[in-house]
């Protein structure tokens, strides 16, 4: 049976998880959003360390499950509009890139986009882009999750700082 593993430093305390649907088709996200090594595409390579030594540890991660059948083409919009989102929403909350103090950060060095659909089925979507249904659907939902998400990190990381004997790390 084909699978996939991600993997995260952050807490599984901390996945959500959401559904979207419109009519027969839905799609449920499951994610996790750690923004420890946040980055900017394109900056030079930096591997940030925490303030103990160890490398600063945080992805996205993002699996997108849908009773949809999408085509190749599909997977690869749905990645992208995945992506958009997740990125807009960073951008929306002023998160920074761990590199460079002035830029906004586009998302982490590890971030990963999973997206699980039927390969056969009744709901054939053959586009995913921003400007189809099953897009829109996938860009608020990745929106949402993100943005619960790096509310919850934020507060895990708030929590870790005030406990004794843990590094200090920033969200």
């Amino acid at each position: 049976m084909p699978m996939v593993g991600l993997m995260t430093a952050v807490p599984m305390k901390q996945l959500v998880v959401d559904r979207e649907q419109s009519g027969p088709v839905w799609i449920e996200c499951f994610c996790t959003v750690g923004v420890t090594n946040a980055v900017r595409a394109g900056e030079p390579l930096l591997i940030t360390r925490r303030m103990d030594g160890r490398h600063a540890q945080g992805t996205i991660n993002i699996i997108l499950v849908t009773n949809a059948t999408l085509t190749m083409t599909a997977l690869v919009g749905a990645v992208q509009v995945a992506t958009e989102s997740k990125t807009g929403t960073l951008i929306e909350n002023k998160v920074l890139s761990s590199s460079r103090i002035s830029s906004l950060a586009t998302g982490t060095g590890t971030d990963a986009v999973v997206i699980a659909s039927s390969l056969e089925g009744v709901h054939r979507v053959p586009y995913s882009g921003t400007h189809t249904e099953i897009g829109a659907m996938i860009g608020r939902l990745v929106t949402r999750c993100v943005q619960a998400g790096l509310t919850r990190s934020i507060r895990w990381c708030q929590t870790r700082s005030r406990q004794p004997d843990r590094p200090h790390v920033s969200a």
